[in-house]
């Protein structure tokens, strides 16, 4: 399929590192997966097809290698969750591009080629957000823009939840199973959550942990 993971002059991303790794016990950023950190992975992977790419979070962003175009941010107002996080992308990525792919800094295996198909698929629609039975997979979506101002009414309401983006506006809702052309395991939209989660990974790909991250597991409480 030729160029056709060329960057999408219309698409941005955001990358959510706004998590506290409580499961986890250390950044998840930093985790180490085929010679990169974990956001040092997902920011080469999702590049690929969109830019700009804006980071949202408090990680520390100097402790990675990261292409000098790559945007950042941080939450504006606290405790918010992840919704939060989309909503400042959106806005600072509103007078830059038309929409935005959301995910976040866990998900070492995103497909790029899942990131333009869905983006494809927006029609005149205001977001393509993926499901499964009642679970919405809110941030492995693409969004317009423009929802910030819609989003931000939804968190000074109280109405924090992700997966109620789905029916708060016109939305194609895309069946995971229509995906698996794309990315059979759906790894695109499966979070490294645990240490169990990340030895998991790199027992599937036969690698072993670093010595650093071994001192680190070991230490982290």
């Amino acid at each position: 399929m030729p160029n056709s993971l060329q960057p999408n002059t219309r698409l941005g991303a955001i990358v959510l590192c706004g998590g506290k790794s409580t499961r986890l016990g250390i950044d998840k950023t930093q985790l180490i997966f085929q010679g990169q950190t974990f956001l040092e992975r997902v920011v080469s992977q999702v590049q690929k097809v969109c830019h700009p790419v804006i980071l949202v979070g408090d990680a520390d962003f100097s402790q990675h290698q990261l292409p000098p175009n790559v945007q950042w941010a941080t939450d504006e107002n606290a405790d918010c969750g992840p919704l939060e996080g989309i909503r400042v992308g959106l806005a600072k990525l509103d007078s830059q591009v038309d929409m935005a792919f959301v995910t976040s800094c866990d998900v070492p295996l995103i497909d790029p080629e899942l990131i333009r198909f869905l983006s494809h698929r927006i029609s005149d629609r205001d977001a393509v957000i993926p499901i499964s039975g009642e679970r919405v997979f809110g941030m492995t979506a693409v969004y317009r823009t423009k929802l910030h101002e819609m989003i931000h009414e939804r968190i000074q309401n109280g109405q924090l939840r992700v997966s109620e983006l789905a029916t708060a506006f016109p939305s194609h809702q895309i069946h995971v199973d229509s995906l698996r052309e794309i990315d059979p395991e759906l790894d695109s939209m499966t979070n490294i959550n645990s240490a169990v989660d990340y030895f998991n990974l790199l027992k599937r790909f036969g690698l072993e942990l670093s010595p650093e991250l071994q001192n680190r597991f070991k230490n982290r409480n």
